[in-house]
């Protein structure tokens, strides 16, 4: 209650006083009265106050979230943990921030059936709620290529979406050439429907498929039907010049690998985003190339030569064992920090495309090449 009344006025500080300003008086006046008084402010956390709560879709809400004076920023495709507190348990989850002006940012959360972080979101987060935040994290993001698909499906359109939205900030001589192709399941659960149209208004190309209509019902709904090879050819003629941002579904993700595949699209040019941990069976033992085996790690031009007692530990343990310094997160697949790319030989286990998760991804050839 004490959170919602002092919002506005936290709203207020934030909007005129200079973050460096805001840190500087809050750290020679922290008191345990004020980090009880006001634990928004009067805090060394970075959290966030929910200003506005939207409705998206059914069961789809985005939440307007106004960062504290530890807010750092972050890059548009990057994904940062919210962390609430249920039942007297604290639990965290990834989200996908798209950019909004004045210092504000926002996340769209799907609710998920048995999801109890998105459920409990969706019932009790209002505006004037304040939340605790991490620090943002991942590699989807855009690398300054001129041209580009964003491809996606469901809630996979999040991080696309802040990408998208931060391009059309700059100049319009900067931006680049972008084409967005996102499916949902059907039209009333299109996600981000107005920025959808207002994308098109000012000419970005965008192609909505409906996984759940035939091909005269998704045509008249402005769409297309369920995403295959030749609707992606129809939908980006120009596929092979384009460096691809894919995200959705494992399901969704895993097609589509292989319908470019059969394209004969180079798939190191294919970028793609895990919001989930995908079902990983157990390393068989005769996957291990053996002893003598070599993992170049080209970004950091650090090499290892397997020994048997490597048998069994993922890449990130191996490149940890010897001293590596890689950067990673969740260590459990999911969140994408330790992700890179194989540009020679192979991985195995946690891999998607020429992605490799190295926290839960094996050496899977005798020479294997990773790079950013």
């Amino acid at each position: 209650m004490l959170e919602r009344a002092l919002a506005p006025a936290n709203r207020w500080v934030l909007d005129h006083v200079e973050p460096r300003w805001v840190d500087y008086v809050v750290s020679n006046t922290m008191t345990e009265f004020n980090r009880r008084f006001n634990s928004f402010l009067w805090t060394y956390e970075l959290k966030a106050l929910v200003e506005a709560v939207i409705d998206e879709a059914p069961g789809v809400r985005t939440f307007v979230l106004r960062p504290n004076q530890h807010w750092k920023g972050f890059e548009p495709g990057q994904h940062i943990e919210i962390e609430v507190e249920i039942d007297g348990q604290a639990h965290r989850r990834c989200y996908s921030p798209s950019p909004r002006l004045n210092g504000r940012l926002a996340i769209t959360v799907k609710r998920k059936q048995g999801g109890r972080v998105s459920g409990w979101m969706h019932e009790h987060v209002r505006a004037g709620t304040v939340v605790s935040l991490h620090a943002p994290r991942g590699r989807f993001t855009w690398s300054g290529q001129r041209k580009i698909l964003m491809l996606c499906a469901g809630s996979g359109i999040t991080p696309c979406h802040a990408m998208v939205t931060a391009m059309l900030m700059q100049p319009l001589a900067e931006r680049p050439d972008v084409k967005v192709v996102a499916q949902f399941s059907d039209p009333q659960s299109v996600i981000f429907r107005k920025d959808l149209s207002d994308w098109r208004t000012v000419g970005i190309p965008v192609t909505t498929a409906f996984s759940r209509l035939a091909d005269d019902e998704a045509r008249a709904h402005g769409g297309v039907p369920r995403l295959d090879a030749r609707q992606l050819e129809r939908a980006c003629p120009d596929l092979h010049e384009r460096d691809i941002y894919l995200c959705g579904p494992e399901g969704f993700m895993a097609a589509m690998l292989d319908q470019l595949r059969g394209l004969g699209v180079d798939l190191r040019r294919v970028h793609t985003e895990r919001f989930e941990l995908a079902d990983q069976a157990p390393i068989p033992a005769g996957e291990f190339p053996g002893e003598g085996a070599e993992v170049f790690f080209e970004h950091v031009n650090a090499r290892i030569t397997l020994t048997e007692a490597d048998r069994g530990k993922t890449l990130l343990q191996l490149a940890h064992d010897r001293g590596i310094t890689l950067e990673s997160g969740c260590g459990k697949g999911a969140c994408g920090t330790c992700k890179l790319t194989v540009h020679e030989g192979q991985a195995c286990g946690n891999v998607l495309g020429t992605s490799v998760y190295l926290c839960t991804a094996f050496p899977g050839s005798r020479q294997l090449v990773l790079g950013a």
